[in-house]
């Protein structure tokens, strides 16, 4: 299943593979682990797939043209008015002739060139889109399928169930993509929520692992995102680009993680007692931006790793038991055409 979504030669059908991927491994994960844990890192990484089937498609192309000609075209026009002020001291032109001419050539210089920088961008960001997104599924997709073989195992009480076994295979994983053995402690937070008691615990371990294995992709993805927003839009794409679907929610990551309710967190997960947990979460080392109030985690540029997982980790807690997240992407005849090698029907 996985060789099939990498193989596929067609862009479009490799990523619809790969999003088709990712909801049959979280299924399973869910199951592995328990349903009532909530959401595991496939369940997000679904949605987190059919958004960059968007660019992968250049679906996004338009907007961007449209946001760069504007953006580039006020720079020029800027630099039109201090041209033009200088040109009309310095040759005694009329200065309102000079600056006519120099913001109107500044202008039009400055969005024909933006609009040329987007549409450029965008075809080589399709190209770094897929490539990430082979990426992920390549990586933890395959410690995710070795993981679930050693459930298999010890729930049929096989002499191959060795969790230690697996965790140095994935843990090998993690020093060849030198990200800090953040996938074996993913997987042993995986483990945790597998075989503990308290269903609290367990809620929060599968959190957990959630955090650490997103950390770990977006170490191995950053190249790839830095490459893929020129640095003169970044912002601007951030800003205007940058949305996404998880079921039936929109969300911006230019906006503050928008709580659920009052309560912000679900009660499993509002005080939070593991303390490798929080050692990774609190400032000013810590991931969480928001310092558990959502406040300050919004993303200005997605580049930005800080940034990114500031949002992430406080969009996961926010919803991790939430049906939405882990919701079918497409529907039971969308799903066989992407497995028969088709596009599904639209709408994506």
């Amino acid at each position: 299943m996985i060789d099939e979504a990498l193989a596929a030669s067609d862009p479009l059908l490799s990523n619809f593979l790969i999003t088709r991927c990712h909801h049959l491994l979280s299924e399973a994960l869910r199951a592995a682990i328990g349903p009532e844990t909530g959401a595991n890192f496939h369940s997000w990484a679904v949605w987190g797939s059919r958004k960059a089937g968007v660019t992968i498609r250049q679906e996004d192309r338009d907007q961007a043209a449209r946001d760069a000609t504007f953006v580039a075209g006020c720079v020029g026009g800027v630099v039109g008015l201090i041209v033009g002020g200088l040109t009309g001291q310095w040759t005694g032109l009329s200065l309102f002739v000079s600056l006519l001419v120099w913001i109107t050539l500044g202008a039009l210089t400055g969005g024909f060139c933006g609009y040329q920088l987007a549409r450029y961008t965008r075809r080589a960001a399709s190209r770094r889109i897929l490539d990430g997104n082979r990426l992920v599924l390549d990586d933890i997709g395959r410690a995710t399928a070795c993981y679930l073989q050693y459930v298999r195992d010890s729930e049929a009480n096989s002499d191959e169930a060795n969790f230690a076994s697996v965790l140095e295979t994935i843990d090998e994983m993690s020093r060849k993509s030198r990200t800090e053995n953040l996938l074996g402690r993913a997987f042993t937070q995986y483990e945790s929520a597998r075989v503990g008691a308290d269903l609290d615990n367990r809620v929060e371990a599968t959190y957990f692992g959630n955090c650490l294995a997103i950390l770990h992709e977006h170490i191995r993805l950053q190249p790839l995102i830095s490459q893929s927003l020129p640095f003169l839009i970044r912002k601007c794409v951030t800003e205007r680009l940058m949305t996404f679907s998880v079921g039936e929610e929109t969300l911006s990551v230019h906006e503050d993680v928008p709580p659920l309710d009052e309560a912000i967190f679900p009660p499993a997960l509002r005080e939070l007692t593991n303390p490798e947990l929080l050692e990774f979460l609190t400032p000013p080392d810590g991931w969480d931006t928001g310092r558990s109030n959502l406040e300050q985690t919004r993303a200005s540029d997605w580049t930005v790793l800080k940034e990114r997982m500031g949002y992430i980790v406080n969009l996961f807690r926010t919803r991790q038991l939430e049906s939405d997240v882990v919701a079918a992407p497409y529907d039971s005849q969308q799903f066989a055409s992407i497995a028969s090698g088709q596009y599904p029907a639209r709408p994506w």
